[in-house]
């Protein structure tokens, strides 16, 4: 039996891709400057993990768009999983996020950390108190 919350990931992640940035749309080096990027590795686009994290997306929306991030979520076996996954040195099993900050260094690497955790680690990086202290965030 299928719990709430997985219904309503599942629901997100059918209908909503509002946040979800296809990726031959945004190339990563127009978010320079502009954007801190998430980009997830999954090997299936149902994984309980990649659904999680976009229904953690959809219900922070507003704190994720005051942080300027901007998703990327390839899917394995795509060219741009390919590319991305072999630039990056990311292993084709199991879950991998990246957090890219605006300058375009990985900020973070992860197999298990939630929209909250990076929130709070964005928080801690000079450019955004810059931007607090500009009052442009």
């Amino acid at each position: 039996m299928m719990s709430y919350r997985l219904v309503v990931a599942l629901l997100f992640a059918l209908i909503n891709p509002v946040i979800i940035m296809p990726l031959q749309a945004i190339p990563r080096k127009d978010h320079l400057g502009k954007n801190r990027v998430i980009i997830t590795f999954f090997s299936s686009a149902r994984e309980l993990t990649r659904l999680a994290l976009k229904m953690q997306i959809e219900e922070r929306t507003c704190a994720f768009t005051d942080k300027n991030l901007v998703h990327m979520d390839p899917l394995q076996g795509s060219e741009e999983f390919d590319e991305m996954s072999k630039q990056f040195r990311v292993s084709n099993s199991g879950f991998q996020l990246l957090l890219l900050g605006k300058d375009g260094g990985v900020k973070l690497r992860s197999s298990n950390v939630s929209l909250e955790d990076i929130f709070s680690l964005i928080d801690t990086m000079p450019m955004i108190r810059k931007e607090m202290r500009d009052d442009r965030y």
